[in-house]
């Protein structure tokens, strides 16, 4: 069984959502990033950085433990663990890898900060119209359903954000509600992980 070790934002919701579609034997254990939780010795043994999201697979490569850390990355690693949501051919997987480190690189980080920095609003727009015009053709970023939607969809699960109304770009908004309707991605989004449970 997977320990992944995370807390309710939206990177630590992400590696939820592929072990829920992978069926992935996991058990949550919350690290209260407020807290001073994910500073201890014992944390940063797993993640260098005072990170989360980051996971412990008994079962690693070579049958030996193996401890990752970055969401997308555990994603990855998720998808060769078990052969799913990698994308087909080679061509189909570097196109998902394409889109990961899209999402991972540009979304991901332009929007977190976006409350903060309203001056990021135009790049958001601008990442917004990317996505909205690949997603006018396509129901997925990458062919079928993938990592490639996974990581993107727990920023967009509940969109917040004052400056933008989501419903501007349509193609964006149907691609978002086909995905929550799936039921890894509506458990990952409302699982409840709480301080009172954080590790020590």
């Amino acid at each position: 069984m997977i320990d992944l070790y995370t807390w309710g934002t939206t990177n630590g919701r992400r590696p939820i959502i592929m072990l829920e579609e992978t069926g992935t034997p996991y058990r949550i254990i919350p690290v209260d990033i407020h807290d001073g939780s994910s500073r201890t010795p014992e944390f940063l043994k797993i993640s260098p950085a005072g990170k989360i999201p980051c996971m412990v697979d008994p079962h690693g490569p070579g049958h030996e433990p193996f401890q990752i850390n970055e969401s997308a990355a555990m994603l990855m690693y998720l998808g060769e663990k078990t052969g799913q949501f990698l994308g087909g051919d080679a061509r189909n997987r570097w196109e998902v890898t394409r889109w990961v480190f899209f999402h991972a690189t540009n979304v991901a980080i332009t929007f977190s900060a976006l409350n903060r920095a309203p001056v990021l609003e135009s790049r958001c727009r601008d990442l917004l119209d990317a996505m909205n015009n690949h997603l006018v053709d396509n129901e997925y970023f990458a062919g079928d359903y993938s990592i490639a939607d996974m990581v993107p969809i727990s920023r967009f699960a509940a969109f917040k954000f004052d400056a933008i109304d989501l419903n501007e770009y349509p193609h964006v908004v149907r691609w978002r509600d086909r995905l929550i309707a799936r039921p890894a991605i509506r458990h990952a989004m409302e699982v409840p992980i709480k301080p009172a449970q954080a590790a020590q």
